[in-house]
């Protein structure tokens, strides 16, 4: 069974409540957002009260605790929710490219233990602006798949490149 982030769904809705409610409380955002790694981020209470509320959906899935704090910290740094589009999609705008090719290569080349750190840089890259339900998806489900989905929206967007 795997869980659909979209806004149709409970837990797309109840990621981006608990999203909303994120940015009136300063001091747990700012608490997220000093994390420095997903083990930070499953010992706050913010990160917890979360779990407790999304435990029902989850429970089936496998090292769900750790998907789903990774998402918690990286929304934490999403200051501006940019509904429907996909997040590869967003970091190819721009000439040139808010994410350049080479860093966006090199974060495909990431396995899940490396993505938090790199997202976190992204994300601020991208001045906090974020599909949050499609980050959502994305990290938790991060591997070959996913990254041939973002590669799939991310290059054709891209202008190519002229030689000299």
């Amino acid at each position: 069974m795997s869980i659909d982030f979209s806004m149709q769904s409970r837990v797309g809705r109840e990621l981006a409540e608990w999203w909303q409610q994120l940015q009136g409380d300063r001091g747990a955002r700012a608490e997220l957002k000093r994390c420095k790694s997903v083990d930070e981020v499953a010992m706050t209470a913010t990160f917890q009260r979360l779990c407790y509320r999304l435990r029902p959906a989850f429970e089936k899935q496998s090292n769900w605790e750790d998907r789903l704090a990774a998402i918690a910290g990286l929304l934490s740094h999403v200051k501006t929710m940019e509904p429907g589009l996909r997040l590869a999609r967003q970091m190819s705008e721009g000439n040139p490219p808010v994410v350049s090719e080479l860093r966006f290569r090199r974060l495909l080349q990431r396995d899940r233990a490396e993505l938090y750190t790199t997202m976190i840089r992204v994300l601020r890259m991208m001045k906090g602006k974020a599909a949050i339900q499609d980050l959502a998806r994305s990290v938790f489900y991060w591997g070959d798949k996913i990254k041939k989905e973002w590669a799939y929206a991310y290059f054709p967007n891209v202008p190519e490149k002229r030689p000299a």
